[in-house]
Protein backbone atom coordinates (compact mmCIF):
# COMPACT_ATOMS: atom_id res chain seq x y z
CA UNK A 1 0.00 0.00 0.00
CA UNK A 2 1.89 5.20 -3.70
CA UNK A 3 1.77 9.07 -4.22
CA UNK A 4 1.58 10.78 -7.49
CA UNK A 5 4.09 13.62 -7.77
CA UNK A 6 3.17 16.71 -8.61
CA UNK A 7 2.62 17.67 -12.55
CA UNK A 8 3.91 20.26 -14.91
CA UNK A 9 1.82 22.67 -16.68
CA UNK A 10 0.75 21.82 -20.08
CA UNK A 11 2.11 23.30 -23.23
CA UNK A 12 0.14 25.27 -25.45
CA UNK A 13 0.21 23.31 -28.91
CA UNK A 14 -0.46 25.49 -32.09
CA UNK A 15 -4.15 25.11 -33.18
CA UNK A 16 -4.83 22.60 -36.27
CA UNK A 17 -6.82 23.77 -39.34
CA UNK A 18 -10.38 24.27 -38.86
CA UNK A 19 -11.80 21.22 -40.37
CA UNK A 20 -15.26 20.30 -41.49
CA UNK A 21 -17.33 19.40 -38.49
CA UNK A 22 -19.20 16.56 -40.23
CA UNK A 23 -15.82 14.68 -41.11
CA UNK A 24 -14.84 14.87 -38.11
CA UNK A 25 -17.99 13.86 -36.34
CA UNK A 26 -17.90 11.15 -38.93
CA UNK A 27 -15.11 9.67 -37.35
CA UNK A 28 -15.63 10.05 -34.53
CA UNK A 29 -18.32 7.66 -34.07
CA UNK A 30 -16.11 5.55 -36.51
CA UNK A 31 -13.43 5.41 -34.00
CA UNK A 32 -15.97 5.05 -30.82
CA UNK A 33 -16.57 1.94 -32.52
CA UNK A 34 -13.26 0.59 -33.03
CA UNK A 35 -12.53 1.55 -28.93
CA UNK A 36 -15.23 -0.15 -27.96
CA UNK A 37 -14.71 -3.77 -30.30
CA UNK A 38 -17.08 -3.24 -32.77
CA UNK A 39 -16.38 -4.20 -36.63
CA UNK A 40 -16.83 -1.05 -38.33
CA UNK A 41 -18.10 -2.39 -42.11
CA UNK A 42 -19.84 0.95 -42.89
CA UNK A 43 -19.83 3.40 -45.13
CA UNK A 44 -18.73 6.90 -44.37
CA UNK A 45 -20.06 9.41 -45.94
CA UNK A 46 -17.23 12.31 -45.68
CA UNK A 47 -17.74 15.94 -46.79
CA UNK A 48 -14.97 17.67 -48.10
CA UNK A 49 -14.08 21.90 -47.58
CA UNK A 50 -14.99 22.19 -51.37
CA UNK A 51 -19.13 21.05 -50.49
CA UNK A 52 -18.57 17.64 -53.02
CA UNK A 53 -19.01 14.51 -50.49
CA UNK A 54 -16.61 11.23 -50.85
CA UNK A 55 -17.86 7.53 -50.01
CA UNK A 56 -15.10 6.52 -47.69
CA UNK A 57 -14.23 3.04 -47.85
CA UNK A 58 -15.61 0.70 -45.54
CA UNK A 59 -13.18 -0.41 -42.94
CA UNK A 60 -13.14 -3.31 -40.58
CA UNK A 61 -10.98 -3.64 -36.90
CA UNK A 62 -10.39 -6.16 -34.34
CA UNK A 63 -9.62 -5.26 -31.26
CA UNK A 64 -7.16 -7.62 -29.02
CA UNK A 65 -8.93 -8.51 -25.95
CA UNK A 66 -7.44 -7.44 -22.84
CA UNK A 67 -7.16 -8.47 -19.32
CA UNK A 68 -6.40 -6.67 -16.10
CA UNK A 69 -4.65 -7.99 -13.11
CA UNK A 70 -4.89 -7.27 -9.79
CA UNK A 71 -1.91 -5.30 -8.51
CA UNK A 72 0.04 -8.40 -6.00
CA UNK A 73 -0.56 -6.91 -2.42
CA UNK A 74 2.49 -5.30 -1.28
CA UNK A 75 3.00 -6.15 2.92
CA UNK A 76 4.59 -3.68 4.71
CA UNK A 77 8.01 -4.68 6.29
CA UNK A 78 9.96 -2.66 8.97
CA UNK A 79 14.04 -2.75 8.32
CA UNK A 80 14.20 -6.21 8.95
CA UNK A 81 11.98 -7.71 6.87
CA UNK A 82 9.19 -8.25 9.74
CA UNK A 83 5.55 -7.49 10.06
CA UNK A 84 5.03 -5.25 12.68
CA UNK A 85 1.78 -6.34 15.02
CA UNK A 86 0.86 -5.47 18.34
CA UNK A 87 0.38 -7.68 21.50
CA UNK A 88 -3.53 -8.64 21.59
CA UNK A 89 -3.52 -8.07 17.57
CA UNK A 90 -4.48 -11.19 15.70
CA UNK A 91 -2.65 -12.52 13.30
CA UNK A 92 -4.10 -15.10 9.72
CA UNK A 93 -2.36 -16.33 7.19
CA UNK A 94 -1.93 -19.59 4.88
CA UNK A 95 -1.19 -20.40 1.21
CA UNK A 96 -3.82 -18.30 -0.64
CA UNK A 97 -4.15 -15.15 0.31
CA UNK A 98 -7.28 -13.44 1.56
CA UNK A 99 -8.06 -17.10 3.09
CA UNK A 100 -6.01 -17.34 6.23
CA UNK A 101 -5.84 -21.30 7.64
CA UNK A 102 -3.95 -20.00 10.88
CA UNK A 103 -5.01 -17.28 13.28
CA UNK A 104 -3.27 -16.69 16.17
CA UNK A 105 -2.96 -13.77 18.71
CA UNK A 106 -0.51 -13.29 21.54
CA UNK A 107 -2.86 -12.20 24.19
CA UNK A 108 0.07 -11.53 26.80
CA UNK A 109 3.19 -11.26 27.86
CA UNK A 110 4.77 -11.62 31.24
CA UNK A 111 8.17 -10.60 32.07
CA UNK A 112 9.96 -12.58 35.01
CA UNK A 113 7.19 -15.37 34.56
CA UNK A 114 7.09 -17.93 37.93
CA UNK A 115 7.81 -21.40 37.39
CA UNK A 116 5.11 -24.10 38.79
CA UNK A 117 6.65 -27.23 38.33
CA UNK A 118 7.63 -29.09 41.10
CA UNK A 119 11.64 -29.96 39.74
CA UNK A 120 11.73 -26.42 37.58
CA UNK A 121 15.31 -24.74 37.29
CA UNK A 122 16.05 -21.17 37.62
CA UNK A 123 16.42 -19.40 34.03
CA UNK A 124 19.52 -19.62 32.61
CA UNK A 125 19.71 -15.95 30.98
CA UNK A 126 18.29 -14.24 33.26
CA UNK A 127 14.13 -14.43 33.57
CA UNK A 128 11.63 -16.12 32.06
CA UNK A 129 9.08 -14.62 29.73
CA UNK A 130 5.88 -15.62 29.08
CA UNK A 131 3.69 -15.64 26.02
CA UNK A 132 -0.28 -16.45 26.53
CA UNK A 133 -0.79 -17.26 22.59
CA UNK A 134 -4.51 -17.87 21.41
CA UNK A 135 -4.57 -19.95 17.95
CA UNK A 136 -7.56 -21.00 15.68
CA UNK A 137 -7.13 -23.32 12.29
CA UNK A 138 -9.27 -23.67 9.60
CA UNK A 139 -10.61 -27.31 8.67
CA UNK A 140 -8.91 -27.02 5.29
CA UNK A 141 -5.76 -26.00 7.17
CA UNK A 142 -2.19 -27.44 5.29
CA UNK A 143 -0.37 -29.98 6.67
CA UNK A 144 3.04 -27.40 5.86
CA UNK A 145 1.43 -24.97 8.94
CA UNK A 146 0.45 -28.21 11.44
CA UNK A 147 4.25 -28.72 13.05
CA UNK A 148 6.05 -25.92 14.92
CA UNK A 149 4.58 -22.72 14.17
CA UNK A 150 4.90 -21.47 17.59
CA UNK A 151 7.72 -23.86 18.40
CA UNK A 152 10.33 -21.81 21.25
CA UNK A 153 13.25 -22.31 18.56
CA UNK A 154 11.15 -20.25 16.04
CA UNK A 155 11.35 -16.90 18.14
CA UNK A 156 14.18 -14.77 18.83
CA UNK A 157 14.57 -11.04 20.97
CA UNK A 158 16.34 -8.42 19.70
CA UNK A 159 17.39 -6.50 22.73
CA UNK A 160 17.74 -2.73 23.28
CA UNK A 161 21.89 -3.15 22.67
CA UNK A 162 20.84 -5.10 19.19
CA UNK A 163 21.97 -8.07 20.12
CA UNK A 164 19.87 -11.10 19.24
CA UNK A 165 18.60 -14.03 21.52
CA UNK A 166 17.92 -16.52 19.13
CA UNK A 167 15.46 -19.93 19.58
CA UNK A 168 18.48 -22.07 20.87
CA UNK A 169 19.43 -20.16 23.87
CA UNK A 170 15.64 -18.80 24.54
CA UNK A 171 14.43 -22.60 24.54
CA UNK A 172 16.95 -23.78 27.44
CA UNK A 173 16.11 -26.78 29.54
CA UNK A 174 14.73 -24.40 32.27
CA UNK A 175 11.92 -22.77 30.33
CA UNK A 176 10.95 -25.92 28.96
CA UNK A 177 10.63 -27.77 32.44
CA UNK A 178 8.82 -24.19 34.08
CA UNK A 179 5.03 -25.38 33.25
CA UNK A 180 2.87 -28.42 32.96
CA UNK A 181 2.74 -30.08 29.92
CA UNK A 182 -1.19 -28.53 30.32
CA UNK A 183 -0.02 -25.17 30.04
CA UNK A 184 2.60 -25.32 27.88
CA UNK A 185 1.51 -24.37 24.10
CA UNK A 186 1.48 -28.10 21.78
CA UNK A 187 4.16 -28.01 19.02
CA UNK A 188 2.01 -29.80 16.47
CA UNK A 189 -1.61 -28.29 15.13
CA UNK A 190 -4.67 -30.26 13.76
CA UNK A 191 -7.07 -28.78 11.18
CA UNK A 192 -10.78 -27.17 12.90
CA UNK A 193 -9.22 -26.60 16.19
CA UNK A 194 -9.12 -24.27 19.06
CA UNK A 195 -5.66 -23.97 20.96
CA UNK A 196 -4.75 -21.73 24.26
CA UNK A 197 -0.92 -22.31 25.57
CA UNK A 198 2.07 -20.47 26.66
CA UNK A 199 5.25 -20.22 25.26
CA UNK A 200 8.46 -19.87 28.00
CA UNK A 201 11.59 -18.23 26.50
CA UNK A 202 14.74 -17.76 29.04
CA UNK A 203 15.79 -14.43 28.12
CA UNK A 204 18.65 -11.88 29.38
CA UNK A 205 16.16 -9.07 28.04
CA UNK A 206 13.33 -7.35 29.93
CA UNK A 207 13.22 -4.85 26.40
CA UNK A 208 13.11 -5.34 23.29
CA UNK A 209 11.90 -6.68 20.72
CA UNK A 210 10.13 -10.39 20.11
CA UNK A 211 10.53 -11.84 16.67
CA UNK A 212 8.65 -15.01 15.08
CA UNK A 213 10.06 -16.30 12.13
CA UNK A 214 8.71 -20.04 11.38
CA UNK A 215 10.11 -22.07 8.27
CA UNK A 216 8.00 -21.07 4.70
CA UNK A 217 6.83 -17.72 5.04
CA UNK A 218 6.75 -15.86 1.33
CA UNK A 219 7.25 -12.45 1.12
CA UNK A 220 8.70 -11.17 4.93
CA UNK A 221 10.42 -12.76 7.71
CA UNK A 222 8.27 -13.00 9.98
CA UNK A 223 6.42 -11.25 12.76
CA UNK A 224 7.25 -8.79 15.43
CA UNK A 225 5.95 -7.46 18.73
CA UNK A 226 7.29 -4.61 21.13
CA UNK A 227 8.27 -6.19 24.34
CA UNK A 228 8.12 -2.92 26.10
CA UNK A 229 4.27 -2.89 26.01
CA UNK A 230 4.06 -5.11 28.46
CA UNK A 231 7.57 -5.31 30.03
Amino acid sequence: MTSQPPGYPYPQWPQPPRRNVGAIVALAIAGALVVAGVSVGVTLAVTADDGTTKAAPATTSRTRPTTSKSPTPVIPVNPRQNVEVKIGETIGFGSHPGQPEVAFTLTKVTVGGRCTEPYAQKAENGRFIFLDMTVTTSSSMSGDFAPSLLNPNNFSIIGPDGVTETGGSLSSAPAIGCLSRGKLFPLALSPGQNYVGTVVLDSRNTTGSLVLAPYGLDGFNGWEWNLGEHA
